[in-house]
This record gives structure tokens, C-alpha cells and sequence, in this order.
């Protein structure tokens, strides 16, 4: 837990071992702070959630009008949903490092291009506000991420949620 709320990870490795992914697990998914635990084979890791087939399903979905990484390989028996290497940083680091009013306003609606299109096909991702995790910054502009939670079942909030990071970008300004 120190990890995340106090040295800010955006990410963990997992432990080689199934009983330490397992509480690290807990932790992790409280914050919503993805895991990847390569070697533990302990079904018990991935039990009760269905994190594989929905991240899989949402990000095909997100995938087919061209938003997110793309989805290189899904092998559902080894609970893995395997996505290009993105090189960037989260959004709020871009943040952190000062972009300028121009680069600003590329990413502003680059990202406001990609919620239309997610909330144009029904798919609200629901986790695109808070702390910039879900949105890494590559050559400038925003590559949405995490489709875990994402729902075509609820309201799409996509475009609401841009109007909010907009203006927060603009007070900045």
C-alpha cells in the first residue's frame, strides 16, 4: 500500500509467488493500480474476476474505432490479454513536465476525438478522471488505456469526463 499512495506507482510487478500476488492483488485493485504477476500459476490470483474476458471485449471494442493499445494476442487459459508496448508516461507526469499551450490543445482534442468515438459506439470507460492513469501520453498525444471496467451498459460519460480534464488543463494555462 505504501507503494501506491506514497511513492505514486502507476504499476506493479507481481511476486514469483501465488500467496504474495494474492495480498499485493488486493492492494493493487483497491487502488486500481494494474498488476502483472508473470509467474504465479495459483488459480486463486484471477478468481471471481472476470477482468481477462471484459479487458478483452472492451479493448476489441475500443480497438475497432481505433482508441487504445492495440490488443496483440488474448489466451483466456492463461488468464492474458497481451497489448503493444506503449512508450510514454502517464498523463498527469506529461503534465508534471510542463507541455506547452500548443501541445495542450493537440492533446485536448486528440482525446476528445477518441471519448467521441467511445461514446459513439456505447462504450463508456468509466475510469478516465482521477488521478491520469488510464491515459498515457505517447509523441504528445493520449493513448486510453485499462478497459477493465469500461461498460456498454451504463450511460457513456466519455465526453463529460474530457470537458472536466479540459478545464482543468485550461486553469492551468
Amino acid at each position: 500500500q505504501r507503494l501506491i499512495s506514497e511513492e505514486k506507482v502507476v504499476a506493479l510487478l507481481g511476486e514469483v509467488a501465488s500467496s504474495s500476488s494474492l495480498a499485493g492483488g488486493k492492494v493493487a485493485q483497491q487502488f486500481g493500480v494494474p498488476m502483472i504477476s508473470p509467474s504465479s500459476t495459483n488459480r486463486k490470483v484471477t478468481l471471481g474476476r472476470d477482468m481477462v474476458s471484459r479487458e478483452a471485449g472492451n479493448l476489441s471494442l475500443a480497438n475497432s474505432v481505433g482508441v487504445g493499445p492495440k490488443m496483440v494476442k488474448v489466451d483466456f487459459g492463461q488468464d492474458i490479454v497481451m497489448i503493444e508496448y506503449i512508450d510514454g508516461t502517464t498523463f498527469s507526469q506529461w503534465l508534471d513536465s510542463s507541455p506547452s499551450k500548443g501541445q495542450l490543445q493537440k492533446f485536448i482534442i486528440a482525446l476528445y476525438s477518441q471519448a467521441k468515438k467511445l461514446d459513439k459506439i456505447g462504450l463508456d470507460h468509466g475510469q478516465l478522471a482521477g488521478r491520469g492513469r488510464n491515459i498515457l501520453v505517447r509523441d504528445g498525444l493520449p493513448v486510453i488505456i485499462d478497459f477493465e471496467k469500461a461498460s456498454t451498459k451504463r450511460k457513456c460519460h466519455n465526453l463529460a469526463v474530457v470537458d472536466y480534464i479540459a478545464d482543468r488543463i485550461a486553469v492551468m494555462c
